[in-house]
C-alpha cells in the first residue's frame, strides 16, 4: 500500500472500521512508514481529545416559558377575514361559468340531430365523439412505436 492509497484509510483504521484485508494492510503499512504512523498517532491523539473534553451543554429549564411568554399571539391568531370568502365566492362562479360554457359547446354539436328528430343518430354521434380522442392517441403512439423500433431495429451497412 503506497502513503497516497492509506490517506483514505486513516480516519477508518483510527475507528477500527476496516475490513480484515485492508486492517492488515493498513498495518503493514504503518509498520515501515513513519510518516504515515506518525499522522495516524495525532488523528488518534486528537479524536481522542475532542472525546474526553466534549462538554454537554443544557439549556435553562425556564428559557421555553420566557420564549413563549415573549410571542405575540394575537399576532398569528387565525383568523377568517371576509376577503377570503370573497375570493372563495369568485373562483366559484368562475368555474360555474366554465362549467356551463363548456356544456354549451359541447351541446352545439348534437343540436343537429336533435332539430331534425334523429335519436337514433344521437347515439351514432356520440360514439364518433367518444372515439375521436381515442383513435388519435391510437395513431400518435403507433408512430411513436414506430420510430422507437426503427431505433431500436438499425442496423449498419
Amino acid at each position: 500500500m503506497t502513503c497516497y492509497r492509506s490517506q483514505n484509510s486513516w480516519h477508518s483504521y483510527v475507528k477500527n472500521s476496516l475490513d480484515e484485508a485492508e486492517l492488515h494492510e493498513m498495518t503493514a503499512h504503518l509498520l515501515l512508514c513513519s510518516e504515515c504512523r506518525s499522522l495516524v498517532s495525532a488523528i488518534r491523539e486528537t479524536a481522542g481529545t475532542f472525546a474526553n473534553d466534549r462538554v454537554i451543554l443544557t439549556p435553562p429549564l425556564e428559557i421555553k416559558l420566557n420564549v413563549m411568554m415573549a410571542i405575540d399571539k394575537h399576532k398569528y391568531k387565525k383568523s377568517t377575514s371576509s376577503s377570503h370568502l370573497f375570493e372563495l365566492k369568485n373562483w366559484g362562479l368562475s368555474m360555474l361559468a366554465a362549467g356551463l360554457l363548456l356544456f354549451a359547446l359541447n351541446l352545439t354539436s348534437l343540436v343537429s340531430p336533435l332539430a331534425s328528430n334523429h335519436v337514433t343518430d344521437l347515439n351514432t354521434v356520440l360514439g364518433k365523439q367518444m372515439a375521436l380522442p381515442f383513435h388519435k392517441m391510437s395513431q400518435v403512439t403507433q408512430a411513436v412505436l414506430r420510430e422507437i423500433d426503427s431505433f431500436t431495429t438499425y442496423q449498419p451497412k
